[in-house]
């Protein structure tokens, strides 16, 4: 070998050889089972190795200061032929702040399409989470290709300036550079890199058990973490979220600092986009909603708070346009950037044209069902997060826009049946209390004390625990942050032994929510419900979900068909009795159902032959 080419080799060798020594290092993590559990956004849902849940050790990588909650949606690990399967994206507003998963619009409208889908297995995911950005909401998008996703939906912008990566918070906040954070995102892969973070404290919060902030690092989660935006302890023990992360609190409209964020949300939005374009996903954007006319500017920026009072001037002498002109404007006006500019807004109309992609109006439909016309507290529950109310018309709204999926289309029927339109006692009560602990504190209320602003909470806390025993047993849950599970058990015990029907009725409806596998409760509900007479459906819906679970009992698709001809429904009651004929055959009570059914159809001989049928089998028995 020459001279030049030993000198070749020698600075191949030097510049490769700290990366083979990386690469060993990388190797020898992953071999050893460095931080295994955190790998992978799904694992295997617990007792049930044949479904998959999201992942919480997963998502902490992208919230260094706290861990948010994620709803418990199993869906099945091997993809059903007949499935229809949903991812969700967005933040707290997508996750239900501040109420549990179940009342979030993702799963209201998983029930929607569970109740009108004929055939279709129904799986709608909720990733929505505390704080989600688009920056996280981009890493995802590639992480659920592999799940085989049906249709996208995505619902985020509240918090491009607070959220993780945000262009105004502390966390990861340290540079500017857009595809600089998305290198930072690809890096988070890498065991050598997640070791280095933790040897040199990057982003060290306050321990696992904290939950976080919502949309705009505003509010909590639900579940077992810690609600109402705090992190680490119980509700009230430390600074609310929003305190802790923002970096620079006021952002005024068309600043620098301002159009980072809007760049930071059209990149990767359009990144987000390609991804499902390239797997022929369809992908469903709303448009976001925030109260306008029942919240006043968070800034100190006079001009913001003259505009919102000339425009509640023009709405209290009726002039709508006017008002909701001049809202507009004090929202665009308050640096405090939790509610989404409508910068956003042109920019998610715009994406809406693009190949693919379906754009859902839900900011139209909430401004047109709010009572004043404008977004108000009739559907918001605080400055941006939709009240049960408001969670179930963008149900509705995403619903109608995804009937007209190929895969959907020739299977939506239409049913009376609709879920529960009352939330329970309980999540009434435990949303109350969590909103609460985030309006006594920052940025709604400034220059108080920590002492003063948990005694503000603290008087509010005490006022539920002296009302009903469910709403002491909600306040005590969302505080102390009890399991829910183990509250609604309580709930549900003390309402058996005070008789109090409803209560268990509406309370095992949510438990079930949660312990969809629990056979016992799944027998004792229905029993319960089937003998106390409601009329608010909730008996169609428990069915629903649990045969869409798995547990395809033959008595539940039979007592399915029962209840729809006693809804006249002929639609729903036909199809299920064909399921309950398929499972068990000339069963006695599926022949006099199909009598019961040809009567409603007007099909009176049809009627008589089941009903002579239905007789012989009596006399049989005799």
């Amino acid at each position: 070998m020459n001279e030049k080419n030993k000198t070749i080799l020698f600075w191949v060798i030097t510049l490769m050889l700290p990366l083979f020594l990386l690469l060993l290092a990388e190797g020898a993590l992953r071999v050893g089972g460095y931080e295994r559990e955190k790998q992978e956004l799904f694992v295997e849902a617990p007792n049930t190795p044949d479904y998959l849940m999201a992942n919480a050790k997963f998502v902490r990588r992208y919230f260094p200061v706290f861990v948010p909650e994620i709803a418990p949606n199993a869906f099945r690990k091997e993809k059903l032929p007949n499935t229809f399967r949903v991812f969700v994206f967005g933040g707290s507003s997508t996750e239900g702040f501040p109420y549990n998963f179940y009342n979030s619009f993702a799963d209201q409208l998983e029930q929607k399409l569970l109740l009108s889908a004929q055939g279709r297995h129904i799986e709608v995911i909720n990733l929505g989470m505390t704080a989600v950005n688009s920056y996280v909401i981009r890493d995802l998008s590639k992480r659920v290709l592999p799940y085989q996703p049906d249709a996208v939906i995505i619902y985020a912008g509240h918090n491009e300036f607070y959220g993780s990566f945000g262009a105004a918070t502390t966390q990861f906040g340290f540079t500017d550079s857009i595809r600089l954070k998305h290198l930072i995102l690809w890096l988070k892969n890498w065991r050598l890199y997640q070791a280095l973070e933790q040897l040199l404290e990057i982003g060290k919060g306050d321990g696992d058990g904290g939950s976080g902030s919502s949309d705009g690092v505003a509010g909590g989660a639900s579940g077992s973490g810690n609600a109402a935006g705090t992190t680490g302890g119980a509700v009230g023990e430390q600074r609310t979220m929003m305190a802790k992360v923002i970096r620079e609190s006021d952002i005024p409209l068309e600043s620098d600092l301002f159009e980072r964020g809007m760049r930071q949300y059209q990149t990767n939005l359009e990144d987000v986009i390609s991804v499902f374009q390239k797997s022929s996903v369809p992908v469903y954007i709303g448009t976001l909603a925030s109260n306008l006319k029942d919240q006043p500017p968070l800034t100190e920026n006079p001009l913001a708070h003259e505009t919102y009072e000339r425009a509640m001037d023009h709405f209290a002498m009726g002039r709508g346009d006017e008002a909701l002109q001049g809202f507009t404007e004090a929202k665009e006006l308050d640096g405090t950037r939790f509610r989404a500019p409508s910068r956003l807004n042109e920019m998610i109309r715009e994406l809406g044209d693009q190949r693919g992609v379906i754009l859902v109006d839900t900011q139209q439909v909430l401004r047109q069902q709010s009572e004043s016309g404008i977004e108000d507290n009739s559907l918001f529950i605080d400055h941006l997060h939709p009240n049960d109310i408001g969670h179930k018309l963008m149900a509705s709204t995403f619903f109608g826009a995804l009937t007209d999926h190929p895969k959907l289309a020739s299977t939506i029927t239409e049913n009376t049946a609709r879920p529960p339109q009352a939330i329970s006692t309980f999540e009434k009560a435990y949303a109350e209390v969590s909103i609460a602990r985030l309006l006594v504190g920052y940025p709604f209320q400034k220059n108080v004390g920590m002492q003063e602003e948990l005694a503000a909470f603290e008087e509010i806390y005490q006022s539920y625990l002296s009302e009903s025993y469910i709403d002491s047993i909600a306040a005590v849950a969302s505080k102390e942050q009890i399991f829910i599970p183990m509250a609604l058990t309580e709930v549900v015990a003390m309402a058996r032994q005070k008789k109090d029907t409803m209560a268990v009725v509406s309370h095992s409806y949510d438990l079930l929510k949660w312990q969809l596998r629990s056979l016992n409760l799944i027998e004792s509900t229905i029993e319960y419900t089937l003998n106390s007479g409601e009329k608010e459906g909730y008996l169609i819906n428990v069915l629903h979900q649990v045969l869409n679970d798995g547990n395809y009992d033959p008595r539940y698709v039979d007592l399915l068909a029962s209840l729809y001809l006693l809804e006249e429904n002929t639609e729903q009651a036909g199809y299920w009795l064909r399921e309950t004929e398929r499972l068990a055959p000339n069963t006695p009570r599926l022949l006099y159902n199909y009598s019961r059914y040809h009567l409603l159809q007007g099909d009176s001989l049809k009627a008589q032959e089941y009903y002579r049928r239905f007789l012989g089998t009596q006399t049989r028995r005799q």
